[in-house]
């Protein structure tokens, strides 16, 4: 079986590292000390009605009108990671991950933080 895949990461150059300050072990360490004291008095949102999940499930119907809606399968899941940092960084970002056995089948890699195959 061969497959012609590509598949393009974006990457900040170093000097875009730099300049944003990835040589300045202080001052993360100092962010991560602040981040972490934030998450301690609850200074954040997450997914969920707890607003701590960590992520939120797009599922899908068993049966769609639309022929290339995903089936609900066994490993097929779309998964977003929103949340809100409050303090001095009043900031927000998304995670996304997702997993679909039927990859394999097309020579892509799994995606899947939890495969290990």
């Amino acid at each position: 079986m061969s497959h012609d895949i590509k598949i393009d990461f974006i990457y900040l150059s170093e000097p875009d590292m730099i300049k944003a300050g990835v040589t300045d072990m202080p001052g993360c360490v100092d962010a991560m000390e602040e981040m972490f004291a934030l998450l301690h008095t609850s200074d954040y949102r997450m997914a969920g009605p707890n607003s701590d999940s960590h992520g939120a499930m797009i599922t899908f119907p068993e049966e769609s009108p639309f022929p290339t809606m995903p089936k609900p399968t066994a490993d097929h899941r779309l998964m977003a990671m929103p949340a809100y940092l409050g303090g001095d960084f009043q900031t927000c970002g998304v995670k996304w991950y997702g997993s679909n056995i039927a990859n394999r089948e097309k020579g892509f890699a799994s995606l899947d933080p939890y495969d290990d195959s």
